[in-house]
């Protein structure tokens, strides 16, 4: 808002001066010309300062997520361990990293005055983090305030509709899809079927997934098409899409059985 209100102000101020000198059509393209370049430079300021505490997000989860493969690599290399016992550790590093996640997003509301449209991907973001902490008081209370602009964030507003048995959802799926392409709309495609097939509404999740095969030709969606058509149901997998798909907490991902040592006798 104050980026806003200065950019005006330095566009009529230049406007008003081109105007006195030179006449009216040149105050007016002065003061475009001021706004727009004025536009640009603020931009570029955001996006330098924005950058700075995007990547230092990044770089807690990362940290996050490479003490978990460590956790998971040390229990590979231990035959005899139970996935029970390493579970609460990596649960642990994650729960930790992404409320540093959290905190470090106060840096940005020093930028919410020079830009609105941050303060609603920051609550897009925060919508995420909460929802990996299984916060949906949190989660309920930032979506209204979200860009429903990413794939991950819409699917977790189609979630919180799903576990609340939401009567909009399939009106804010029907709207929401139109905005995508490729690879983000047979994902959120699928999300939608399986939510359907869950309610035994088989023609509306392949009714979804032809629809969005229009525009898109993800191997994981396409699958899904073949097994409804063919009435194996069962065969359903959003599997393909790996972390993005388990991070909705819809299914759990499937371990494979580590070898166990010894000789067998």
């Amino acid at each position: 808002m104050l980026g806003t209100f200065l950019i005006v102000f330095i566009g009529f101020c230049s406007a008003y001066g081109a105007y006195t000198q030179w006449g009216t059509g040149w105050g007016i393209a002065t003061g475009i010309v001021f706004m727009l370049v004025g536009w640009v430079i603020l931009g570029l300021l955001l996006r330098r300062a924005s950058m700075a505490k995007q990547l230092k997000i990044q770089q807690i989860m990362e940290d996050g997520q490479n003490k978990v493969n460590r956790q998971v690599d040390m229990f590979s290399r231990r035959p005899q361990s139970s996935m029970n016992g390493v579970r609460p550790i990596i649960e642990k590093i994650q729960r930790d990293a992404t409320l540093r996640a959290l905190e470090a997003t106060d840096d940005f509301k020093s930028l919410y005055k020079w830009s609105p449209m941050l303060k609603k991907q920051i609550a897009s973001m925060k919508v995420q983090l909460y929802f990996q902490l299984k916060d949906n008081k949190m989660v309920d209370e930032l979506l209204p305030q979200a860009m429903m602009l990413d794939p991950q964030t819409v699917a977790v507003k189609m979630v919180r509709m799903y576990r609340t048995n939401d009567a909009g959802l399939d009106k804010f799926y029907k709207r929401i899809i139109r905005r995508f392409r490729g690879d983000t709309r047979a994902f959120i495609a699928c999300v939608y079927a399986w939510m359907k097939l869950k309610k035994d509404d088989t023609k509306s999740a392949l009714d979804a997934l032809l629809n969005a095969k229009k525009l898109s030709d993800h191997q994981v969606l396409l699958d899904n098409i073949e097994h409804l058509v063919n009435g194996k149901v069962k065969h359903f997998s959003n599997s393909g899409f790996n972390e993005m798909w388990y991070a909705l907490m819809l299914e759990e991902p499937k371990m494979k059985p580590q070898r166990r040592g010894g000789r067998m006798f």
